[in-house]
């Protein structure tokens, strides 16, 4: 379940570059989805991965959103192509990757997978989850391992890429809206009820992230306190336009104020604003970041420009 806008389905850790995706060839490869230079990906390994990325938007977005409506099957083929451009990618950058050196811990894949678990509710659905798709352990700590080494090699990019000053102030100027935002966390329950009672004990003195790991149904922000992010008014983080009024309420509040009852479709949330950011010296190194992650994604288009690719998939 999640209150972003669903339209953003991507993968954690990926770039989405639909754009780029090859047609798919006519000549059908027995057991491959595509080649890049050579090397083949299988139709077991893209399943696998669409898999577990199905279930997981399941989880975060709710189990209705790849229903049989167009909408629902719009969000199904992205995620798919999502997916072959995930396993394309991290062909690319294989090579890279162990030029530069860069490696995974054991300790980091159990930290993800610690995570996860939490993600998921815990041990037993864990393992639910698991038996139901048919994952082993050494599946998943190999999906793990590549997304962190995949994240290794963009942060090395971005921590070399230098944002002219020029620059980030004129992007600035022209994306206000993008980038002017509130970081909040809410509390997520389905009665009007619940939600007084919990009002009752935040007016008592209660911590607001406590109530929210304990009584929110958000599974996707109550293990870490109910926090959503930050989010804008408008653009790619801005929140879905049902959700609205949650946005409207959090940019009257000021840092540390709580809102009323606020009902949605979901049922009835609780706001705390945690942080504001207005002007361009608080927002320069988001800028910054948003600046830098356009320059990585040319790097990732010069990749694939320059790989030999064929997709077999319909």
């Amino acid at each position: 379940m999640t209150i972003r806008n669903k339209k953003l389905i991507t993968i954690a850790v990926i770039i989405c570059i639909i754009s780029l995706t090859v047609s798919a060839c006519q000549s059908q490869k027995e057991d491959l989805v595509a080649k890049v230079n050579g090397e083949g990906i299988t139709k077991e390994d893209f399943e696998k991965e669409f898999n577990i990325v199905k279930e997981s938007k399941k989880m975060e977005y709710g189990e209705d959103i790849f229903s049989e409506s167009s909408e629902g099957s719009e969000i199904l083929e992205e995620l798919k192509n999502n997916v072959l451009n995930k396993l394309i990618i991290e062909k690319l950058i294989l090579k890279e990757v162990e030029a530069m050196n860069i490696t995974v811990s054991n300790g980091e894949i159990d930290n993800e997978i610690k995570n996860y678990k939490e993600e998921l509710g815990g041990e037993e659905q864990y393992k639910a989850f698991m038996e139901k798709n048919n994952f082993s352990e050494e599946f998943l700590r190999e999906y793990f391992k590549k997304q962190l080494l995949f994240e290794k090699h963009k942060e090395n990019f971005l921590d070399k890429t230098i944002i002219p000053e020029e620059e980030s102030k004129k992007y600035f100027e022209e994306h206000k809206g993008e980038f002017i935002g509130v970081r909040a966390s809410h509390i997520l329950v389905k009665t009007e009820d619940e939600g007084k009672e919990i009002l009752k004990r935040l007016e008592k003195g209660e911590n607001f992230a406590d109530l929210a790991k304990e009584k929110s149904i958000d599974r996707a922000t109550a293990f870490k306190g109910g926090d959503l992010g930050y989010f804008t008014k408008k653009g790619d983080m801005a929140l879905a336009p049902q959700y609205e009024i949650l946005s409207d309420t959090a940019f009257t509040l000021n840092e540390g104020e709580t809102s009323d009852l606020l009902e949605t479709v979901l049922g009835y949330h609780i706001i705390l604003v945690e942080d504001k950011k207005e002007n361009y010296k608080d927002l320069k190194e988001d800028i910054d970041l948003v600046l830098k992650k356009e320059k990585h994604d040319e790097e990732i288009s010069r990749l694939w420009s320059e790989a030999k690719i064929k997709i077999y998939m319909d």
